[in-house]
């Protein structure tokens, strides 16, 4: 059975997400190549990876809540809940000859980490020895405009002859300055700094380039206010209690929707609007985001805490050694 959550994302601030180029007073939006009408374009896009990582943290953060879990006392679990996990530890590793060692995942253990941490097994990870496959495919956030109507659905295309993406893209410019060439607040360096500071000038005055460290010019490529985005997320074979983990860290995520960077300037938001879609081929139902399972997940977290407590302590111990 496969469910998909689908919809559009409302850009309500200038949308960043860097690219590849470095070492330039601009930073590009993020491009993937594509074939429009005969020709490449560089299209502007959200990665897939990005928005896996900021739900998979969300989604954590749910279950943590739910099962009442106040901390995690282990970098490797932390590591585990929020980023994923990562490989290690060999069988055999142990001196004891024909000894499977604590660094190494059965079966019977990778239904229980599934089981109580619902989280692990929607968005995949890897513990010791063994990678655990994840069940949801996130899309790639699409501008709608008229050069992405081709991978865009059909549903969007009417909507994709609006606008261009040059008429999305904008470089919002800003200037750094040095504070402490500001006369108003050199009063808060003390004498002996301040002549430090003279002294130091004095001696860069001609260096352009020691000179752009503290002051200069920069910019951002940003796809403006109004920017709709098409967005999916393809969930497989989900039970009910992993769909209610997932629908929690989307609901964590819609109270505070943040994408890209720069949030500390008040920059990524975005305002979703999205429904569920359950396909059972050959039969196609739509229906809204049900909250039920969310109640569902929360109960399932809430009554196992003291075995999920266990579990993760058992992965600190093992980690350790």
């Amino acid at each position: 059975m496969i469910t998909v959550i689908s919809g559009t994302a409302t850009a309500l601030s200038p949308i960043v997400h860097g690219g590849e180029q470095r070492g330039t007073t601009m930073t590009e939006f993020r491009r993937v190549k594509a074939v429009v009408e005969g020709k490449v374009e560089l299209l502007p896009v959200i990665s897939g990876n990005s928005v896996r990582g900021i739900l998979r943290r969300r989604c954590a953060e749910f279950s943590l809540q739910a099962a009442g879990i106040d901390s995690v006392k282990h970098l490797a679990t932390y590591q585990l809940l929020f980023g994923g996990g990562k490989l290690g530890g060999k069988k055999g590793s142990r001196k004891d000859a024909g000894q499977i060692p604590d660094k190494y995942i059965n079966v019977a253990e990778e239904r229980t980490l599934r089981e109580l941490l619902p989280a692990l097994s929607v968005f995949g990870g890897s513990l010791f020895n063994r990678i655990l496959g994840g069940k949801l495919d996130p899309s790639e956030w699409m501008p709608i405009c008229r050069e992405a109507k081709g991978m865009l659905p059909e549903e969007y295309h009417e909507q994709a002859e609006q606008f261009s993406m040059y008429d999305l893209l904008d470089i919002i410019p800003f200037t750094r300055r040095d504070s402490a060439k500001e006369r108003r607040l050199q009063q808060y360096l003390d004498a002996d700094t301040l002549a430090i500071y003279e002294q130091q000038k004095e001696a860069t005055q001609d260096d352009d380039e020691k000179e752009q460290a503290q002051q200069g010019r920069y910019a951002y490529e940003a796809l403006i206010p109004g920017t709709v985005f098409a967005v999916e997320f393809v969930l497989h074979d989900l039970d009910e209690v992993e769909m209610g983990t997932f629908l929690g860290g989307l609901a964590l995520f819609a109270t505070y929707p943040r994408i890209g960077g720069r949030a500390g300037w008040g920059w990524g938001k975005v305002k979703l609007n999205l429904k569920q879609t359950r396909i059972d081929e050959p039969v196609r139902l739509v229906s809204e985001i049900a909250p039920d399972a969310i109640n569902v997940a929360q109960k399932h977290l809430a009554e196992r805490k003291e075995a999920t407590v266990e579990l993760l302590e058992e992965i600190a111990r093992r980690s350790s050694e």
